[in-house]
């Protein structure tokens, strides 16, 4: 039987018992890759519905190509994300605030990424006094 389970990245640590990736250590080809494995879509079918090549993703998974911003766009729409997330960073977060809403009704519902980034939020408005 063949575990189809999104691949561990480099960088993933584990706190309070859940998976943290440290987006940092994480180069393009790893995010693409990652965001792609999560959807469960094979690199044919992300091809198909970023209208590139099958190649072209494996070549930019594999870090053997650098993709234009057009591509990657054609491919941050096709995974349904913000061409931001390829971009950002352990203290840079990107939030779609619509998307938050619709996805993800439970803490236990989100991603570790979004877990660690809302966790952060929420720690800075305490610490500024933020009505939580």
């Amino acid at each position: 039987m063949t575990d189809n389970r999104p691949k561990k990245l480099k960088g993933e640590e584990v706190k309070s018992g859940r998976k943290r990736p440290l987006i940092d250590h994480f180069p393009l080809s790893s995010r693409v890759q990652y965001s792609r494995e999560t959807r469960e879509f094979t690199q044919a079918e992300l091809a198909n519905k970023a209208d590139v090549s099958q190649s072209t993703v494996a070549q930019i998974e594999s870090g053997d190509k650098k993709p234009s911003v057009e591509t990657l766009e054609k491919i941050a729409r096709a995974l349904d994300v913000n061409l931001a997330v390829f971009f950002a960073q352990d203290d840079i977060h990107v939030f779609d605030m619509a998307r938050l809403r619709e996805r993800y009704k439970s803490p236990a519902d989100l991603n570790p990424t979004l877990y660690k980034a809302i966790g952060e939020v929420v720690r800075y408005a305490k610490e500024i006094g933020f009505p939580v």
